[in-house]
């Protein structure tokens, strides 16, 4: 496949950019594949708010923080990975707990659904 040859005037390098989504970054040398995701309009917006207020682009972002992420990933023992997975599940939950009515007993539905259950 042939691409694009262009000279950064920095450092005098020859670097060829490929058509169809693949380019080369300039500053590492490396392919870029440009993808697309879906995030939360909350998660964009705060993202949003850090990169003006650093002087950052959005994708310079989310692919440095994909980075991390990964890096955090790859030294993250077996157990760590589990606490993890566990703190992050109870938050949530929290989370939806707060969106629950206050008024209602779930204490006595809990009880009342495992008498149910019962075949002794």
């Amino acid at each position: 496949m042939r691409g694009l040859t262009l000279r950064i005037p920095s450092n005098e390098d020859t670097l060829v950019v490929y058509p169809f989504g693949v380019s080369f970054d300039e500053v590492s040398a490396v392919a870029v594949y440009k993808v697309n995701i879906s995030l939360p309009p909350d998660l964009v917006a705060e993202i949003d708010a850090v990169v003006a207020e650093r002087g950052l682009s959005r994708s310079g972002f989310i692919a440095e923080a994909s980075a991390r992420y990964l890096a955090d990933l790859r030294t993250l023992s077996a157990e760590d990975l589990r606490k993890r997975d566990i703190d992050r599940a109870i938050a949530d939950m929290r989370e939806r707990g707060k969106k629950l009515p206050r008024d209602f007993d779930y204490v006595a539905a809990i009880r009342k659904a495992r008498e149910e259950r019962r075949i002794w």
